[in-house]
C-alpha cells in the first residue's frame, strides 16, 4: 500500500513466494549429497575431533568409504588435530599385587570439553567389565602392561595371562597363555635372574593386526618372544637367539641398571635404558625419561631433570648408517608450571604434594608429540597426591589434568581411529560382487 500512495508501482513478488512455478533447473533442490568429496573432506577436516569424525564418517556407507580410502586426508586430520586423549590408566597400588588378591587398573577420565569425546568415554568399557566376565577367572588380578594403538595390554600375573581389549570397541581381542612360551634356557644358570618385559606392536595401516613381544633380560643378555596369529587364528609363539648386550654398556660402576620401569617403544622398535658411560651425560643423572614419537613421527626421547624437559631426536648420520641421539631443546617449565598450578612454586599449596622431592617434574610416557607428567615420582607416598600435566612438545606449553595419588605405572589412553575408517573392516566394508 506504501508503494501505491507515493504513486509507484509495487514490487512483484518472486515467483517462489508468489507460488508459481519455476523452471526446472530452479526447482532442483541441492543436498549434501550433492557436494563432491573433496568439499565433504574439507569440511570434515575442520571437525574438532576425531570422535567427532567418526560419529559423522559412519552415518553412511558412502562417506565411510570416502574416508576410509584417502590415506592423504587421514595424514592431513593428523597434523591438524591435537592427539584424542581420553584420559590415564593406572595400575593397582603396589600393596594390591600380592599373590590371590584381586587388583584391577582404575582408569581417570580427562574429562575432554569435546561432547564427541565425552560420549566415547562413556560409551567404552573402561572398566574392563569384559575381562571380568571370563569363566574360571574367580580372583580377577590384572595388570595393564602397555597402551598402544587403542589397544590394552593386561596381564594375570597368578595365571599367566595376557589379554588385549579394545575399550572402545568392548572387545577382548585374544587371550595368550604365558606357560606356553619358553624364556630361559639353562645356559642362564639358577643364579641368573630373567626380567620379562611384555609390549604390544600395533600398526597405524592394518588397526586389526598387532604383536605381542615379551624381551627376556638377564644380567648380560636379552632376548625377544613374539606371538602371532597364522592363518587358522591360532596364537603362537617364537622365539629369536639370545643377543648379548654390549660389554662397553656392561662396564660402568653402576652396572646394568634399568633407568625406567620397563621397556619403551616408538616406531616399531623397543628400547631399554642401562645407565652406563655409553649414555648422553643429560641422561645420566635425569629422573625420568620415556621413548616416544613427536607430532611428525619422528622417534624423540624426553626426560626430566628437577624443573627441566628436553628432548633428544634420534638421527642417522650422512652415511644413513650410523645412528644417534642429537639434543634438540632444553626448557625450563617452571613458569608454566605457575601458570598450569595459578600459584607460585614457592607457595605451600603448590609445593605441600613436593615434600619429598622439591621443585621437579617426572616423564611418564611420551605419545603422539604430547609428554604426561607428574610432579612425583612413580613410586611414592599413595597417601600424598600430585598433579598429572601434559606437555605439547610442539609448543612447549603445559595443561593441567587432574590431581590425584598414585604408586604404579600410569599409561595414557590415546584414542586410535578405528578400523572401519582405515580399511575395508566390518560390516561397513566394500562389497564385492562375485
Amino acid at each position: 500500500m506504501a508503494g501505491l500512495a507515493d504513486g509507484r508501482r509495487p514490487t512483484k513478488r518472486p515467483k517462489a513466494e508468489s507460488g508459481e512455478e519455476g523452471p526446472a533447473s530452479i526447482r532442483t533442490t541441492t543436498t549434501i549429497h550433492s557436494l563432491g568429496d573433496d568439499l565433504l573432506l574439507a569440511v570434515f577436516l575442520r571437525l574438532p575431533s576425531l570422535a567427532a569424525l567418526v560419529r559423522a564418517a559412519l552415518a553412511c556407507r558412502a562417506w565411510r568409504r570416502m574416508v576410509a580410502s584417502s590415506p592423504a586426508f587421514r595424514a592431513r586430520f593428523r597434523a591438524t588435530h591435537g592427539p584424542p586423549f581420553l584420559g590415564l590408566f593406572f595400575a593397582p597400588s603396589a600393596p594390591a599385587q600380592a599373590p590371590n588378591v584381586p587388583a584391577f587398573p582404575s582408569f581417570v577420565p580427562s574429562r575432554p570439553r569435546d561432547r564427541d569425546m565425552a560420549a566415547a568415554v562413556r560409551g567404552g568399557d573402561f572398566f574392563l567389565t569384559s575381562l571380568q566376565d571370563r569363566p574360571h577367572d574367580e580372583q580377577q588380578c590384572w595388570d595393564v602392561m602397555e597402551i598402544c594403538g587403542g589397544h590394552c595390554l593386561l596381564m594375570n600375573w597368578d595365571d599367566g595371562l595376557f589379554a588385549v581389549l579394545n575399550p572402545l570397541t568392548r572387545r577382548t581381542e585374544f587371550v595368550v597363555d604365558l606357560s606356553s612360551a619358553e624364556f630361559s634356557d639353562g645356559a642362564c644358570g639358577q643364579h641368573h635372574t630373567v626380567e620379562l618385559t611384555p609390549r604390544l606392536i600395533c600398526s597405524d595401516g592394518h588397526p586389526k593386526s598387532f604383536r605381542l613381544v615379551v624381551l627376556a633380560i638377564d644380567d648380560s643378555r636379552v632376548r625377544a618372544s613374539i606371538c602371532s596369529s597364522d592363518n587358522t587364528g591360532e596364537w603362537e609363539w617364537s622365539s629369536l637367539p639370545w643377543v648379548d648386550i654390549p660389554e662397553p654398556v656392561r662396564s660402568d660402576d653402576t652396572g646394568c641398571c634399568l633407568l625406567n620401569e620397563g621397556t619403551m617403544q616408538a616406531n616399531g622398535s623397543l628400547y631399554w635404558g642401562l645407565r652406563g658411560s655409553e649414555l648422553p651425560q643429560c641422561l645420566r643423572h635425569c629422573s625420568s625419561l620415556d621413548v616416544g614419537e613427536t607430532k611428525d613421527g619422528a622417534t624423540c626421547i624426553v626426560y626430566a631433570h628437577q624443573l627441566n624437559v628436553g628432548v633428544l631426536m634420534h638421527t642417522k648420520g650422512d652415511d644413513g648408517a650410523a645412528e644417534r641421539w642429537v639434543m634438540d631443546r632444553v626448557v625450563p617449565l617452571g613458569k608454566e608450571l605457575e601458570r598450569v598450578l595459578r600459584a607460585p612454586l614457592r607457595d605451600g599449596s603448590v609445593l605441600m604434594h613436593l615434600v619429598d622431592n622439591p621443585r621437579q617434574v617426572f616423564v611418564l610416557a611420551v605419545r603422539d608429540g604430547y609428554a604426561y607428567l607428574a610432579t612425583s615420582p612413580m613410586f611414592h607416598d599413595p597417601q600424598s597426591p600430585c598433579w598429572f600435566l601434559s606437555l605439547c612438545l610442539e609448543t612447549m606449553k603445559l595443561e593441567r589434568l587432574f590431581r590425584r595419588t598414585f604408586d604404579n605405572l600410569v599409561q595414557p589412553y590415546i584414542m586410535a581411529w578405528p578400523p572401519s575408517l582405515v580399511g575395508n573392516y566390518g560390516r561397513f566394508a566394500v562389497e564385492v560382487a562375485p
